[in-house]
C-alpha cells in the first residue's frame, strides 16, 4: 500500500519524481532483501523510462528493448554483486551454451572471470503478428541450456526467461525424476513502457510474481542424463510463423 501510494503521488504530481525515488529506497531498507531489490529496480526504471509510451514500437531495437525497459528491474532482482552473481546481456557463448548465443546469461563470477551459468534469457522484438516458430525455437533453446547447466554445474534448478515485446515469461527448470527434467512456467508479466504505465505495473499481483521465493532442497545427483544430440530435429524446418501453437506467448 505504501508503494502504491508513492506511485500514485508521482502520477498525480503530488510528489516530485526525485522525492519518490528517495522514499522508495528508504522503504526498501525495512523490507526483506528480495522486496528491497524490487523497489530499487523500480526506482532505477523511473530514471530510464520515457514519460509516455513510444507510439512507434518498430523504432525500438532489441538492445534498446532490454537495456531501457527490462534491465533496471531484472538486474536488481537477479544480480547480486556481493554474492558474485551478475545478469549479463552479452549475446555470447558460455560454458554450457556451446554454439548457442543466448541474449542474456545469469553468471557466477569466480575470481576475475565468469564462471558457471545459473540461468539464461531470450529476447524477441514485438511483431504485428506472433512468430510462433521463432518463439518456440527460443523456448527449446532455453530448455536445453537450463538442462545442460543443471547437469554440468550440479545445480538444483536453473531460472530462464523469455521476452516477447514487452511481455516476459519466467521458467524454473529442475531435475525431478530419473532422467526427467521439468521446465515450469512460474510467472508472466507485461513490463511498463513508460512512467505512466509504471504506476499500473506496481500492483500486488506483479509484486508477488516477482518476489516469489523458490526453494528446493532436494539433490538429484544420480538422476542426470546427457542431452540428446538431435533435440533440435523436433522443430519443423518449414518455419511457418502462423502455424498452430499450444503455447502462450502473449497475454
Amino acid at each position: 500500500m505504501k508503494l502504491t501510494r508513492l506511485m500514485n503521488n508521482m502520477d498525480s504530481n503530488l510528489q516530485a519524481k526525485d522525492d519518490v525515488e528517495i522514499d522508495l529506497l528508504m522503504l526498501g531498507r525495512s523490507l526483506d532483501p528480495l522486496q528491497g531489490s524490487l523497489l530499487r529496480g523500480i526506482a532505477a526504471a523511473m530514471r530510464k523510462l520515457p514519460l509516455i509510451a513510444i507510439k512507434n514500437k518498430k523504432c525500438i531495437g532489441e538492445c534498446e528493448l532490454f537495456t531501457m525497459y527490462f534491465d533496471p528491474i531484472l538486474s536488481s532482482l537477479l544480480s547480486d554483486p556481493s554474492r558474485n552473481v551478475l545478469l549479463r546481456w552479452s549475446n555470447v557463448t558460455s560454458d554450457q551454451s556451446g554454439d548457442i548465443r543466448p541474449d542474456a546469461t545469469i553468471s557466477k563470477i569466480h575470481q576475475r572471470d565468469f564462471g558457471p551459468s545459473l540461468g539464461f534469457g531470450e529476447v524477441k522484438l514485438a511483431r504485428p503478428t506472433t512468430d510462433n516458430h521463432s518463439l518456440c525455437h527460443d523456448l527449446l533453446r532455453l530448455a536445453t541450456l537450463a538442462k545442460d547447466t543443471i547437469d554440468n554445474n550440479k545445480l538444483q534448478a536453473a531460472l530462464t526467461f523469455q521476452i516477447n515485446g514487452f511481455n516476459i515469461t519466467f521458467f524454473l527448470s529442475s531435475l525431478r525424476h530419473d532422467g526427467m527434467y521439468l521446465m515450469q512456467e512460474i510467472g508472466q508479466l507485461t513490463f511498463p513502457c513508460s512512467l505512466e504505465e509504471l504506476v499500473f505495473f506496481v500492483n500486488l499481483k506483479n509484486i508477488r510474481t516477482l518476489c516469489r521465493p523458490m526453494n528446493d532442497g532436494k539433490s538429484w545427483e544420480t538422476k542426470r542424463r546427457p542431452t540428446h544430440p538431435s533435440i533440435y530435429s523436433f522443430i519443423d524446418a518449414t518455419k511457418d510463423r502462423h502455424c498452430f501453437c499450444g503455447l502462450r506467448f502473449e497475454r
